[in-house]
């Protein structure tokens, strides 16, 4: 009697080149629909496959005519294997895809050859004509670095904030866009130029990543960069700009009737906040106009269309670039706090069930139809220098005269004849020189009462110790 056969030993399965064996769109070989067993593993159970397709007659089982050709066929067009095959060959010259995560760094960035460079500034020339860009300048110069848990709370899910704050930076009346690569990583890229085959516009709507962004402008046209404010005080109200300073903060009151913020109308707690420092004068004011709302009838920096009224305290943060306004449409602001602690819109520390100044929400009214409201570019030169100083990379801050020029200020230790003031003047307590004063101020008089009390017990004792003749 013969011996059975392993099926597996004559139904081995045949790797179908979709040229060699005649694939058809789905897959079936020409004249094998019915052949199905073929294709089983090779590593199938051979008891499996007895069941399924031993033959019935004892005699030795023959392999079928189509599936000897066919396997004729496939050993023909095989090629042999070489030291490297010709897929890896192919693929060591193909970029590979990249990744991008909802975690860590977030960079915005641009090329130095689209830098002009930036002349120093003086009083008489706050804003001079920018030189173009060296030849050959490579590079490139990151302007922000930030994780993205920390920008969430300023971005949102999307690019869009992204994409505003680039043009601010670059292009404050542009349209220019932002790259992201497509291939690759960002370890692989940090270092390299943008090439633009391999990179990709940036849309909005689209997924905030941890990237990163390239800006780059319309035409490749170089560009000048927004200088920074350095605002870390205020100065003081001096005799000769007391009547601009009441002038303004009368139209402000006029038009506002009460803090923005909180709606507070008592005069004692409001200040007139500028939002774009005195110190920068006339001219330094109008360039900032002209750069980020174009051409425009202000012309000093006591227009009233350049500040807000707010509660002291509020105003402090205004003052250091540590809390914006950013614009959600005509006349409409949501207020975002830079500093890291929660605060309520008060500007004290947050506690439970009040509301929280970060996210607050509020839509500018006129009380007074002859006092303009600020313009939106005044609010969003602001609200980028907050931006600037919370995120901004040493790298843009080291740019040769990236500052803003500042005129000389006054504080509460100077002593000039000039200052019309003292320390504890009703209009310093309206209109703080600088962001400490109120607590200073508070500190100074509690002293005071100490040193009262100290001075009558010391006065009592004395007397008590007085014999009477």
């Amino acid at each position: 009697m013969l011996k059975k056969m392993p099926i597996c030993n004559y139904l081995m399965p045949v790797q179908h080149d979709p040229v060699a064996s005649g694939v058809t769109g789905k897959g079936i070989p020409h004249g094998q629909a019915h052949v199905n067993r073929s294709a089983q593993p090779k590593h199938c159970c051979p008891v499996t496959l007895q069941k399924m397709s031993a033959p019935a007659s004892t005699s030795s089982p023959r392999r079928s005519s189509r599936i000897l050709k066919r396997t004729s066929q496939v050993s023909k067009n095989t090629t042999k294997p070489t030291g490297q095959p010709h897929r890896s060959r192919v693929m060591k010259n193909k970029p590979r895809p990249h990744c991008t995560t909802n975690a860590g760094p977030l960079y915005l960035r641009v090329n130095r050859r689209f830098l002009r460079i930036l002349p120093a500034t003086t009083a008489a020339q706050p804003n001079p004509q920018s030189f173009p860009p060296l030849p050959d300048t490579t590079g490139n110069l990151n302007v922000i670095i930030a994780n993205l848990p920390d920008l969430r709370p300023f971005t949102g899910d999307t690019v869009d904030w992204l994409i505003k704050v680039a043009r601010l930076i670059f292009e404050p009346l542009g349209t220019s866009s932002l790259y992201t690569f497509t291939t690759e990583s960002l370890e692989w890229w940090l270092d390299r130029e943008m090439e633009p085959m391999l990179w990709r516009l940036v849309v909005q709507g689209e997924q905030l990543r941890a990237t990163i962004y390239e800006f780059r402008p319309n035409n490749n046209i170089p560009i000048t960069l927004t200088r920074k404010s350095l605002h870390h005080m205020r100065s003081m109200t001096t005799n000769t700009s007391a009547p601009q300073a009441t002038a303004f903060s009368g139209a402000l009151l006029r038009r506002d009737q009460s803090c923005i913020v909180t709606q507070y109308t008592g005069r004692r707690v409001l200040a007139a906040s500028h939002l774009l420092p005195r110190r920068l004068g006339d001219l330094g004011v109008q360039s900032v106009i002209q750069r980020f709302t174009g051409p425009s009838t202000i012309v000093d920096r006591y227009d009233p269309a350049l500040g807000v009224s707010l509660f002291l305290s509020l105003d402090a943060y205004v003052d250091t670039y540590e809390m914006g306004f950013w614009t959600n449409g005509p006349d409409q602001y949501v207020i975002h706090s830079f500093i890291d602690e929660p605060l309520n819109i008060h500007g004290g520390d947050l506690s439970q069930n009040e509301q929280a100044l970060h996210g607050h929400q509020i839509a500018l009214h006129t009380h007074d139809p002859s006092v303009a409201l600020p313009l939106v570019g005044v609010f969003n030169w602001h609200y980028l220098q907050c931006v600037l100083k919370k995120f901004s990379t040493p790298a843009y801050q080291a740019i040769g005269n990236i500052q803003y020029f500042s005129l000389p200020f006054r504080t509460r230790d100077d002593n000039d004849d000039e200052s019309d003031v003292d320390f504890d003047d009703d209009r310093n307590v309206a209109n703080p020189p600088y962001p400490s004063y109120l607590w200073e101020l508070s500190e100074l008089r509690a002293c005071q009462h100490l040193e009262a009390v100290e001075r009558n017990h010391a006065i009592t004792t004395w007397n008590s110790g007085v014999s009477v003749p």
